[in-house]
């Protein structure tokens, strides 16, 4: 059973990835209208329901891994929160898991991806001491090593698995890689987030 702080893991694939993190928490609040779940709302004049989402995704990108923080105002179990939800859902957003966290989300430290690209292409660039880049950063674009924020790699055919840092302080987006290797139209898949150990799963 279900109570007080919730983290749903649900997916948000196909056409769904071409949708902006902003329309994302539009839909999720009417999804949880519409499925009638007990959330939480803030106080005040506008109350709107309280949620959390970790790692807003990029526009074009998919995700098997996204994860979602709310309140319950009443327990519930998880089959009924997922078959609620579920039911209230687009076609290809999917309840993977509702559970009870286990830690926060600044403790995330990675995310795993799956790039994939119609043609071959070569990964020794990434062999490289220094992989200095354009990137954007909150004081705007700026030369950056992102070596340091890719964890580890490894390229099985035409698809490319990747783990990179997800930290507040230091997150790199996929497509940066996807840059740099020649593929920026490959298509990417968040599958995982990941503790400091780029390994541990996420909870």
């Amino acid at each position: 059973m279900l109570s007080g702080s919730v983290r749903v893991r649900f997916t948000k694939v196909g056409s769904l990835q071409f949708i902006s993190h902003l329309d994302l928490n539009r839909t999720m609040k009417n999804v949880m209208i519409r499925a009638g779940i007990p959330i939480k709302y803030s106080e005040g004049f506008n109350p709107h329901p309280k949620m959390v989402f970790a790692l807003p995704l990029s526009v074009g990108a998919e995700s098997v891994c996204e994860l979602l923080d709310f309140k319950l105002d009443r327990p519930m179990s998880e089959a009924e929160l997922t078959e609620r939800l579920n039911g209230a859902f687009p076609p290809e957003m999917r309840v993977q898991e509702a559970y009870t966290p286990t830690a926060k989300f600044t403790e995330i430290r990675y995310a795993e991806y799956r790039l994939e690209n119609e043609e071959d292409f070569d990964v020794t660039p990434l062999e490289a001491d220094a992989i200095v880049l354009m990137k954007r950063t909150k004081s705007g674009e700026k030369e950056t090593d992102i070596k340091p924020m890719i964890h580890s790699y490894r390229k099985e055919g035409k698809t490319l698995t990747c783990v990179l840092s997800a930290s507040p302080s230091e997150y790199l987006n996929p497509e940066y890689v996807a840059k740099y290797l020649g593929i920026p139209d490959c298509t990417i898949l968040r599958t995982r987030v990941l503790l400091s150990d780029g390994e541990t799963a996420f909870r």
